[in-house]
């Protein structure tokens, strides 16, 4: 063992950080490659999961392409066999990491409520600096000396700048997110959103500037093993169907509530739902609960008071609302009814509406209390309804 440590020692120091990359790049790709597999696994399909997916996937490719690239910069392979082996897997590198902080940025815009990319047309839009980005790399890989590429860190910091900007705008938007962000929880979700850019980016920066040590290539595989981490918790707390908070959500959030001088509790119910389940199936109705948890969402995004909403059961959904000032419950209630409304345009088989009962959180309750009186409310006001009909 003590031979083995001092022949070691004695290496030539290329050599050492050779395989001291190697080794980086190598537990890279078995801990990508087990996220990537763990969460194909799941068979969640949802667009967020695939963007991570395929973030995870050209970042292995990106590793395998930095192992040829090492194996010509520490001369492995001699010229001019390594020569081609630094250009083009460096190409080839440089056009998968474009391609995965793309879909890093989609992934992460999608986390922080999918405002630039909510349709097909928006997210190719998107796309089209990376394909700038991708010609950009190939001809200045073909065209420029290979000293240069070697030599100047400006060739490789220009084949960065577009894949960076959607770094910067992911961290400027996640804090205004932040800073707007009405529960302690939102804010540390968005928080943790903004740090990761910076990390990145700075990772990338230095890897130009110290190319012997493998900066980016763990600061990466970090970064995805946090956030496959994150989304694996986030997926017990949330709810599968409708992607707002689930039960265990609640659960925890009533744990940790904090007394408000104000506090409502509103309990929706859909009209009619079964009508819906049978006349138009299961998958119709499914959709008709994420109309609805999307409407809920929209309703509450303007509105001053603190807000949780979570799917309570089935059809059932509840709204915690908290302030330390007195609040209009009823024209809160009235703009979940016109957002309620509005969907008509995508249910058009079927109206959809609710029947929501609220109650006052008073001096001395419990807020299991005040859920089951705003649940009695709501089924007293889906009783009418059925008694006028």
């Amino acid at each position: 063992m003590n031979k083995i440590w001092i022949d070691f020692m004695n290496m030539d120091r290329e050599m050492i950080f050779f395989i001291f990359f190697t080794i980086a790049l190598a537990v890279s790709i078995l801990i990508s490659a087990i996220i990537l597999a763990l969460s194909i696994a799941t068979k969640n399909f949802e667009t967020k999961n695939r963007y991570f997916n395929c973030m995870v996937a050209l970042q292995i490719i990106c590793y395998i392409f930095d192992f040829f690239f090492i194996l010509g910069y520490f001369q492995i392979l001699k010229p001019p066999v390594g020569g081609y082996f630094i250009r083009y897997a460096k190409m080839i590198y440089y056009i998968s990491a474009s391609f995965s902080a793309f879909c890093w940025f989609m992934y992460i815009e999608i986390l922080m409520g999918a405002k630039f990319s909510s349709t097909r047309k928006k997210r190719l839009l998107i796309g089209i600096p990376i394909i700038i980005s991708t010609i950009t790399t190939i001809i200045i890989s073909i065209i420029t000396d290979l000293d240069k590429i070697i030599g100047n860190p400006l060739v490789s910091v220009s084949l960065m700048y577009i894949p960076s900007a959607y770094t910067i705008f992911a961290f400027i938007f996640a804090v205004i997110l932040a800073v707007r962000a009405k529960t302690r929880s939102a804010k540390i979700k968005f928080i943790q959103l903004s740090i990761y850019p910076w990390v990145l980016m700075t990772s990338a920066i230095l890897q130009v500037y110290i190319p012997q040590i493998p900066i980016i290539c763990l600061t990466s595989v970090l970064l995805i093993l946090t956030l496959y981490i994150s989304k694996t918790q986030s997926q017990v707390s949330t709810d599968a169907l409708t992607g707002i908070n689930n039960r265990s959500a609640l659960v925890r959030y009533i744990g940790e509530y904090n007394q408000y001088n104000t506090t409502y509790v509103l309990m929706i119910d859909v009209d009619k739902f079964k009508l819906i389940n049978d006349n138009f199936g299961h998958v119709e109705g499914d959709k008709a609960l994420i109309v609805l948890a999307n409407a809920l969402k929209t309703s509450l995004i303007n509105i001053k008071e603190k807000s949780f909403l979570a799917r309570y059961g089935g059809d059932e959904f509840i709204i915690i609302l908290s302030s330390n000032e007195e609040f209009d419950v009823d024209s809160i209630v009235e703009n979940i009814h016109n957002e309620i409304t509005l969907t008509h345009s995508v249910t058009k088989k079927y109206k959809l509406s609710v029947s929501i009962g609220y109650s006052k959180f008073g001096k001395g309750d419990s807020i299991l209390n005040v859920i089951e009186d705003a649940d009695e409310k709501m089924y007293m006001i889906k009783a009418a309804k059925k008694k006028n009909h």
